[in-house]
C-alpha cells in the first residue's frame, strides 16, 4: 500500500497579460515499494479560462517538479520569473531566478 505525505512546498511568481500571478504549490511524496515519487498540484483563476488547475505527477526530485510546472505554465501562456522554497523551520527561502527556456 502507498503512504502520501507532505513533502514540500514552493512558491513560484509568474506573469500573464501584464498581471503577476504567485503560485503556492504543495509538494507530496508517495513511497511504494522500493520507488519515491513527488506529486504537486495548485491551481489558480484567469479571467480568460475560468480556473486551470496544474498537476505534476511522477517527478524524481524538487527540480523535476519545477522544470514540469515551468513547462505548463508557458504553454498556458504564463512567463515564469522567480521561485523560492519553503524551509524546514516554516520560512521561506530567497527567490531564485528561473532560467529562460
Amino acid at each position: 500500500m502507498a503512504s502520501i505525505t507532505e513533502y514540500s512546498r514552493f512558491q513560484l511568481e509568474a506573469s500573464k497579460l501584464g498581471r503577476t500571478v504567485v503560485f503556492q504549490v504543495t509538494v507530496y511524496e508517495r513511497k511504494e515499494r522500493n520507488k519515491v515519487r513527488l506529486y504537486a498540484e495548485t491551481e489558480c483563476f484567469d479571467p480568460l479560462h475560468y480556473m486551470i488547475q496544474f498537476i505534476i505527477r511522477d517527478a524524481d526530485d524538487m527540480g523535476g517538479v519545477i522544470e514540469r510546472f515551468r513547462v505548463q505554465l508557458q504553454h498556458r501562456g504564463f512567463n515564469p520569473v522567480c521561485y523560492r522554497l519553503k524551509k524546514d523551520n516554516g520560512a521561506w527561502a530567497e527567490w531564485q531566478a528561473i532560467a529562460a527556456a
